[in-house]
């Protein structure tokens, strides 16, 4: 039976706190302590969230303690707006500056990109097929 790989939730949830990247930061801390966190980094290794940890002015340790004990989402993230001291503004803000980050880093159209250029090349190929017969 194949083991299950870890995979964080999405950059953008808001399920913790309202603060983007906080959910996906609470599951990489919770893999870390747990030692399982495979190719993802946690804290200081990680660029995204350093950046997050320092918005929120709470150290990886901490942190990482805390989702660790505090098993619910919905605690944590009471936790952290206690711990934080950011006003609704700050975090609407920070919200909207790292949607813009996140969606520039990750081109969510190279997919379709791809599948437009496939049928394209797909319907010149009928196109170049049918030609002789259909003008005969």
């Amino acid at each position: 039976m194949k083991q299950k790989t870890f995979r964080p939730r999405d950059m953008l949830n808001k399920e913790v706190a309202g603060i983007c990247g906080v959910a996906r930061l609470t599951d990489k801390a919770r893999v870390a302590h747990a030692g399982e966190i495979g190719r993802y980094k946690y804290g200081a290794d990680s660029k995204q969230d350093m950046v997050i940890l320092s918005f929120l002015g709470i150290s990886a340790e901490a942190f990482q303690e805390a989702a660790v004990q505090i098993d619910n989402d919905v605690r944590l993230g009471a936790w952290v707006l206690d711990n934080c001291g950011r006003s609704d503004k700050d975090i609407s803000t920070f919200n909207r500056k790292l949607r813009t980050w996140w969606k520039n880093k990750i081109p969510a159209d190279s997919f379709s990109k791809r599948r437009r250029e496939l049928g394209q090349q797909e319907e010149n190929r009928m196109r170049y097929w049918l030609y002789p017969w259909f003008w005969r």
